[in-house]
């Protein structure tokens, strides 16, 4: 379908990111939110039900979305969008497409938000990031009512709203859906929540040139009976308000580490006793949110396309987040400029038969390498991750057919080992990591990403 010749009008093009939103909270039994939206875009568009994010954080996931290329390539341990000359949102421009957008006011982005033609396209990041219902919602809506008639654009929207979870916030607006109706945690709700403003936005959409594509960056954890494990440490209000009112504002500090100390040993003998017969999907879903994982409660994404040239299909194949945009250019018949490591979807879309590629996927970087930085590949029926830091350690390998929780780690005793240790090295030899920032902008964005809870 790669043709350049036709001088028609090329579809516009709606890019909705979700923050945090994981795949099973869109579609499938285990959910209890409402999304009518959500709903009749599946049934009525392309919904892949197995996508899978190159890393379980925005930067590097959505960097191997507008890039297709695996953040080995880009910048394993980027904090900011590293773009090079080809992305796909310049080919865009390249081929008569304006460009708009909202997204976070955060240094990282300016690499991609610089691309966006509209006025005031940056909104506050938090914490807590601004939600829908506090004027990000409105501004898009009218944003939407002043796009060009007689040009094909691209409006780019990534909506942090899940994201309050993480700051310990509550959304401006949620109280209409704060309601056991609407889902059983805050998260189901908040979701329920942003299906309502997808309504409004599809609302003032012609599906008939407009290709619609909905997705995510990255899931997140849903604690099991929406209890976190730092909530179990008590909180010691006493003790706080006697320091408070009776020691030097010099002593604050030490205080704090004091009573950090006395409340954890009491937190972890709670938690062991909470978590005692559950299963280790329960377990780690209440860890610390900014917990870098490769469980697919943080990497399997929502993929749909809807509206333009879009048939009816529930596809269950895997396929990676980096295939997203050379997907929407075979659909508009635009031919990709550079050698990429996403393929296109569109044989897919009618029944034709392509490679089931494996999937690399990644850990977001922390200030200093840890041992939670995990590199790894997922095929539709095994994942195999280790240490980043030493290939031979923390070695993980689940069965996705028979554990698809990921409780059972089979490591030791697979004659599939090797098969992925293999595929892994693979991936690994073509790193050329040309990520490269420098220290003023680098202390500006850590700085950034610890107010949100990040570094």
């Amino acid at each position: 379908m790669n043709s350049n010749t036709s001088k028609e009008k090329k579809p516009n093009i709606l890019f909705i990111v979700i923050d945090s939103l994981r795949n099973d909270q869109i579609f499938g039994e285990n959910r209890t939110c409402v999304t009518p939206n959500i709903d009749e875009m599946i049934s009525k568009g392309t919904y892949f039900s197995q996508t899978i994010s190159s890393a379980d954080g925005t930067i590097l996931s959505l960097n191997g979305v507008l890039t297709g290329l695996f953040p080995f390539r880009t910048g394993t341990r980027a904090i900011k969008f590293n773009l090079q000359k080809n992305n796909f949102i310049q080919q865009l421009i390249d081929f008569g497409y304006d460009i708009f957008g909202f997204g976070p006011s955060l240094t990282s982005f300016v690499p991609f938000s610089k691309y966006f033609q509209n006025e005031n396209s940056g909104y506050h990041a938090g914490p807590p990031a601004e939600p829908l219902s506090n004027e990000l919602g409105d501004k898009i809506l009218k944003l939407i009512d002043n796009l060009p008639e007689n040009k094909p654009w691209l409006s780019f929207f990534h909506i942090e709203e899940l994201h309050s979870l993480r700051e310990g916030s509550t959304p401006v607006g949620l109280e209409n859906f704060d309601d056991p109706k609407f889902g059983s945690t805050r998260y189901e709700r908040i979701v329920s929540h942003i299906d309502f403003w997808i309504g409004k936005i599809l609302d003032k959409i012609n599906l008939n040139d407009t290709l619609v594509i909905f997705t995510s960056d990255h899931g997140e954890r849903i604690p099991y009976g929406d209890i976190r494990d730092v909530e179990m440490e008590p909180a010691l209000k006493g003790l706080k308000n006697v320091g408070t009112k009776f020691l030097p504002n010099s002593s604050y500090k030490i205080g704090g580490k004091f009573l950090s100390k006395v409340r954890k040993p009491i937190g972890y003998v709670r938690q062991k006793n909470a978590n005692k017969n559950l299963e280790p999907y329960q377990i780690r879903s209440r860890e610390n949110y900014f917990t870098p994982s490769l469980f697919d409660e943080l990497l399997r994404v929502p993929l749909i396309f809807y509206g333009y040239n879009t048939p009816k299909k529930i596809i269950t194949q895997q396929v990676r987040n980096i295939d997203t945009f050379p997907t929407i250019f075979d659909l508009l018949n635009i031919k990709i400029k550079n050698k990429i490591d996403g393929q296109s979807l569109v044989p897919l879309f009618f029944d034709t038969k392509i490679d089931e590629l494996p999937a690399y996927i990644q850990t977001i970087p922390l200030e200093k390498t840890k041992k939670f930085d995990k590199v790894g590949v997922r095929t539709n029926n095994y994942k195999f991750f280790v240490s980043s830091n030493d290939l031979k350690s923390e070695m993980h390998l689940f069965n996705l057919k028979n554990d698809p929780h990921e409780n059972d780690n089979i490591a030791s005793s697979s004659n599939e080992l090797n098969r992925f240790k293999k595929i892994l090295e693979n991936f690994l030899q073509m790193q050329t990591d040309t990520n490269s920032i420098d220290s003023l902008e680098h202390e500006k964005i850590s700085s950034e990403l610890k107010k949100l809870g990040y570094m």
